[in-house]
């Protein structure tokens, strides 16, 4: 009976998820031939063996299949239409072990704004390849829940990262030294304000995590003219900008640790780095219901900055919340310009601010309600004073700003810290930077001090 049963199981299992008994394993190599079927990792005489571009292999793929890339380096445009599906997933990738290198050589794609890898398709995962010198876009996806996975995209001379597409993510990519048509000394850039990683142009509900971000010479990470957007877990220092959220709705931005360091490449020709910038610029749609939580922000030209753009706007209905900002290098630590704001909350942030700088510039405090924050300075917005604790905070350490290791570890609150338990509690704050619960009488700032003080970053917030 027992027998009996479990045959019955599997049969309604079958019935029900039926195996992709078609899927394949294709394989390319620089020594392969594109006559071959594709379906061997090396030659095994007659039309068994790799493809010889990337191109032909994707051509080859249909829903389950995988398409293996040996190692090497191939100068070619790629564009992967084909779709997978939920269940069934396109795969293209690295041989294991291997690493394989798309390198447009600064000529590639001809096409003005065009891309050097592309998924239009659904369903398809690319994962641990490198894509390199773009004459225009790096990485774009255009296809509906695609994935693109420790992707190493770089020296472009544009994007080096877009999802512009439905249930899209970006996961432990690094991107750097993109937007490379604005490397040029100008006060303001010859190109087209290109990102590093981008979700944006109608995109909903796409996720950029645990990325580095680095020297890219126009935002770093940024999400425009999309909805539900996160961007989390991210190490994102030194670009033009280093994130900036604008004409979205309900995005969430948090966990990310955002620096600038002095002396970095781009200084010389753009000054000081903004850490979170957010404003309008096409009202495509009008920013609402975002919020930005648990980030740690240190040594930007501002921490956190909001402006108007030239329709008007303003913050409406945004949570500014439990982030940690220290010592902007120029103007302020945070400021909001006036505008038209309407319902946002910025409550339980740390603003640290050394030096003659004041820790915040806010114009006008209509719209804005403040709550539990701590300034280490008292700051020239009644508002803001009138709730806020005034002390130092008493971080475990603030200086030595050094690019690629910066760790948000630096900036945990010590034992005696006055924003220890003086935090107004909120219900969309649950957990710290670290993934710690908040207590019943939550701290304020990014961190929620435990006993003996040895929580540490997550590995994936480290840079390496």
């Amino acid at each position: 009976m027992i027998r009996l049963l479990w045959f019955l199981m599997v049969g309604i299992t079958l019935l029900l998820f039926p195996p992709n008994l078609t899927a394949r394993t294709y394989y390319v190599a620089l020594s392969g031939d594109d006559a071959s079927n594709g379906l061997a990792a090396a030659h095994e005489g007659g039309l068994s063996g790799p493809f010889k571009t990337i191109g032909r292999g994707v051509r080859a793929l249909n829903a389950g299949d995988t398409l293996y890339v040996r190692s090497g380096v191939y100068h070619e445009q790629v564009v992967v239409s084909a779709s997978g599906s939920q269940s069934l997933p396109i795969l293209i990738a690295s041989f294991p072990e291997e690493w394989a290198v798309v390198d447009g050589r600064d000529t590639l794609p001809a096409s003005t704004w065009g891309t050097l890898f592309q998924v239009t398709g659904s369903n398809v995962i690319i994962r641990d390849m490198e894509v390199r010198n773009s004459k225009w876009i790096g990485v774009e996806i255009t296809g509906s829940y695609s994935q693109a996975l420790n992707i190493h995209s770089h020296h472009h001379m544009e994007h080096g990262l877009l999802l512009r597409a439905d249930y899209t993510l970006a996961a432990r990519c690094k991107i750097w030294w993109n937007a490379k048509r604005n490397e040029s000394g100008l006060a303001y850039p010859k190109g087209g304000w290109a990102t590093g990683i981008s979700a944006g142009r109608y995109s909903r509900h796409a996720t950029i995590r645990d990325c580095i971000v680095w020297n890219n010479w126009g935002e770093g990470v940024s999400t425009f003219e999309s909805e539900n957007t996160t961007i989390e877990d991210n190490v994102v220092y030194d670009n033009q900008t280093n994130i900036y959220i604008s004409d979205t709705i309900n995005t969430l931005c948090q966990r990310n640790l955002v620096y600038s360091t002095p002396n970095n490449p781009l200084t010389k020709s753009y000054g000081r780095q903004t850490g979170i910038m957010m404003g309008d610029e096409l009202y495509k749609p009008a920013s609402a219901n975002n919020t930005i939580v648990n980030n740690v922000v240190a040594g930007n030209k501002h921490n956190f900055y909001w402006w108007q753009g030239t329709n008007g706007g303003g913050l409406v209905n945004t949570r500014i919340a439990h982030n940690t900002f220290v010592n902007s290098v120029d103007t302020a630590n945070l400021e909001i310009s006036a505008g038209s704001h309407s319902g946002t909350l910025v409550a339980n942030n740390i603003l640290l601010q050394e030096g003659t700088l004041p820790a915040a510039v806010i114009p006008s405090s209509a719209g804005l309600s403040f709550a539990g924050n701590l300034l280490s300075k008292s700051s020239a917005v009644a508002a803001l004073n009138a709730s806020a604790v005034v002390a130092n905070p008493g971080l475990s350490k603030h200086g030595e700003m050094i690019p690629g290791s910066l760790t948000a570890a630096y900036f945990r609150l010590t034992a005696a810290s006055p924003a220890r338990d003086a935090a107004v509690a909120l219900d969309f704050v649950r957990e710290d930077f670290f993934r710690s619960a908040r207590g019943v009488r939550p701290d304020i700032g990014a961190h929620e001090y435990t006993d003996g003080g040895t929580m540490q970053p997550p590995t994936n917030l480290r840079l390496r």
